[in-house]
Formats: C-alpha cells, sequence, structure tokens
C-alpha cells in the first residue's frame, strides 16, 4: 500500500506488486495504477502481472460460458456440491476453458463447440479397490449429469486424468487376465477332448484343472502378491503348466489294453457265478441280479484303467513336476523380483496340479470315470468315413 500511495517512486517492483495482488483488490488495484503512471510506461515491467489479471478474468468468463453452456445457468456455483467437497483441494482446483465456434449468421451468438475442465483431485492412494472406487464415483456422477445438462453437441464428452494411467493398467490386467484365462481353459478343453477322445475325461480334467489353478492364485493372495504385468502373464501360464499332467494320466486311462479290463471282468463273473452254486444260502442270495454284475463289471474296470493309467505314466509324470519345481526352487534364489515370483509360481503351479492330477482326478475317474467306449468318439472311423470315395462304374 505504501509503494501504491508513494506517486514519486517512479521504480516498480515487480515481486512486491505480485505479492499484493489479490482478486478482491483487483479493480482497486488496476485504478491505482493507472491514476499512478502511464499505463504504456508501465506494461513492460509488470506485464507477467497483467497477464495473470487478464488470465483470471478470462477463466471467470469461460466459467460462466462454460456452466451456461453446460447447466443453462451462469456463475460457479453450479458446480455440484457433492462432486466437489471430497474430491477438490482448498486451493482454486478447476479451470476452464471453452473453444468457440463462428458466431451464428443468424443471432451473431457464439456456440462453443469444446469445453475441457481441468480438475484438482485429491486422491493419493494407488490399490485397485480404493482406485476403482474414486473412478466409478465419478463416473457415476459425470455421464448423468453431462447426459441430462449437456447441449446435444456436447454429450459425448468424456473424463480423463494422468492419474487413472495406473489404474487402467489394472483394470485391463484384470479384466483381461480373466477373459484370458477363461479362453486358456477354453483351448485346454479342446486339447483335452481331441487327445483322450473321451468327452467325460475332457470334463473331469477341466474340473482337475480349475480347482489347481484357483488353489494357486489363492496362495499367490496369500503371499501379497498384486496383480501386474508379470503376475497377468504368470496366472495365464498356470493353465498350460497344469494340462501336463491330467493330459497323461487321462490318455492312459483311456488307452489301457482290452485284454487286461476283459480278464478282470471274467474274475468278477466267475467270483458271482460260483456264489450262486452253494446250497446253504438263501434264495435271495442266489439271485444275483443283472445290474449287479454290470455294476461289479463296471467298477472293476475304472480300477483297472485306473492302475493300469499310474503303472504306466506315473513315474514320468512325477519326475517332470518334480524337475520343474526344482527349477523354480533355483530360481526363488535370485535376487530378481521377477525372477523369484516365477519360481515361486513354478513351485506352486507344479506342486498343485501334480496333487490334484493324482489325488483328484484318478480317484475321481476311479468313482464315476467313463468305462467301455462311454462318451469317446471314434475319429478313426469319422477318418475312414471322409477318406471313402465313390465307386467308378
Amino acid at each position: 500500500n505504501k509503494q501504491l500511495n508513494n506517486l514519486l517512486n517512479p521504480v516498480i517492483i515487480y515481486s512486491n506488486y505480485r505479492k499484493l495482488f489479490n482478486r478482491t483488490l483487483e479493480r482497486l488495484y488496476k485504478e491505482q495504477i493507472q491514476q499512478s503512471y502511464n499505463f504504456n510506461e508501465i506494461r513492460i515491467s509488470i506485464n507477467g502481472t497483467l497477464r495473470d489479471t487478464l488470465t483470471e478474468e478470462y477463466q471467470c468468463s469461460a466459467l460462466k460460458t462454460a456452466m451456461q453452456c453446460l447447466t443453462g445457468a451462469a456463475g460457479a456455483n453450479n458446480v455440484p456440491a457433492d462432486f466437489c467437497n471430497k474430491q477438490l483441494t482448498k486451493q482454486r482446483s478447476f479451470n476452464w476453458a471453452v473453444l468457440p465456434d463462428k458466431p451464428s449468421p443468424i443471432d451473431g451468438s457464439v456456440r462453443p463447440f469444446a469445453v475441457m475442465i481441468t480438475i484438482r483431485g485429491a486422491h493419493n492412494r494407488t490399490d485397485y479397490d480404493s482406485y476403482n472406487k474414486y473412478y466409478m464415483k465419478i463416473k457415476n456422477f459425470f455421464d448423468p449429469y453431462i447426459k441430462q445438462h449437456a447441449p446435444e453437441h456436447l454429450k459425448h464428452a468424456w473424463f480423463s486424468s494422468p492419474g487413472f494411467a495406473f489404474y487402467g493398467i489394472q483394470r485391463e490386467l484384470l479384466v483381461g487376465s480373466y477373459s484370458s484365462l477363461l479362453a486358456s481353459l477354453g483351448i485346454a478343453l479342446l486339447v483335452l477332448f481331441l487327445t483322450s477322445g473321451n468327452l467325460f475325461i475332457a470334463i473331469y480334467a477341466l474340473i482337475t484343472i480349475t480347482f489347481a489353478i484357483a488353489v494357486t492364485v489363492g496362495v499367490f493372495a496369500v503371499l501379497e502378491w498384486e496383480l501386474g504385468i508379470v503376475e497377468a502373464i504368470i496366472v495365464i501360464m498356470s493353465v498350460g503348466l497344469s494340462v501336463d499332467f491330467v493330459v497323461h494320466f487321462g490318455v492312459g486311462y483311456i488307452h489301457t489294453d482290452s485284454k487286461d479290463i476283459d480278464s478282470e471282468r471274467k474274475k468278477v463273473e466267475d467270483h458271482y457265478l460260483l456264489q450262486t452254486s452253494k446250497p446253504n444260502e438263501n434264495e435271495d442270495d442266489y439271485k444275483i441280479s443283472t445290474w449287479r454284475v454290470v455294476y461289479k463289471e463296471q467298477q472293476i474296470e475304472r480300477e483297472t484303467r485306473v492302475t493300469e493309467s499310474v503303472s504306466r505314466v506315473g513315474s514320468a509324470v512325477f519326475m517332470a513336476a518334480f524337475t520343474t519345481f526344482a527349477a523354480g526352487f533355483s530360481m526363488t534364489l535370485s535376487s530378481l523380483c521377477a525372477f523369484r515370483q516365477m519360481g515361486q509360481f513354478l513351485m506352486t503351479i507344479m506342486l498343485t496340479s501334480w496333487s490334484f492330477a493324482m489325488f483328484f482326478f484318478l480317484p475321481l475317474c476311479a468313482i464315476i470315470g467313463p468305462v467301455g467306449s462311454c462318451g469317446s468318439i471314434p475319429f478313426s472311423r469319422l477318418i475312414k468315413c471322409f477318406k471313402r470315395t465313390p465307386r467308378q462304374k
């Protein structure tokens, strides 16, 4: 104030004027400057301050124009309170910029074709749940508000922020991981069906793989892993690494030697036929129904197939799981975080997939596994049918 009142002082200190500048004293400030000095003489020295003043005036005008465009009423007070209370800082936290269109040839009015609103938020957390809640809160307000109040030519508005960059990556990883996992399971089901040739074996194997992956992801959650690019790749890879064991056991179950099955069935028939010839038994015990004989034959066939599958490929499957587990253990000793995570993943997926294949898939096949040609697709016959050509007369 002393410098403003001192008319004899021709020197204008820019920093002092900038400190004294206030919106409430803007009009008084400009009037005193104009009365004390020639505007042309001081324009160069306080060019920055004048530029700030003009910017403030432009922003106020732009704010009114933007709010009139968006809500139909001018003024900064039309900014919704529920949107500004928790999301904005105490400082000047929103800026407006209006890009006007050409004046109308009818009435000369100017219609803005773009309204850019810059808002400073106060959200500092980076975890996905917090950011997702914050993002959805803004989206649930923004979309209906624009749809209801914005003019027709501005209803396609959207909002974005550099702060949402990492959230966008997390969201795409989450959605992409689920979709990729489902796609991998679908491809695994097709591969299992083509390799085993039996629909039931393919479905049982798919259930086994799903359980193994669920347990693996649960272990990662216990280890407090956060979903990132490496973790998403690991989750998608789990399907391909866990399908190997059930494929071997399933193919071994289907391609069991028919001579062994017939031999075991013969033993069951002979056992029950000998029981019916005992004279001291009740008459009800003599009547061995057909369904019971068939049930026992099917049960012994399932057990024979499971035993044959384990004896053929059990040792090879175990060694494959053990060597991969050992390779993963060696990677956990690395100083790189990505290598340690990959090693933990290999150890976990090998342990869970082998355990489920050995102690879930095989018992499931022993209880309700397919017998005979049930669920099998005769690929050889289909190929022969396609190869046949009509005879020439």
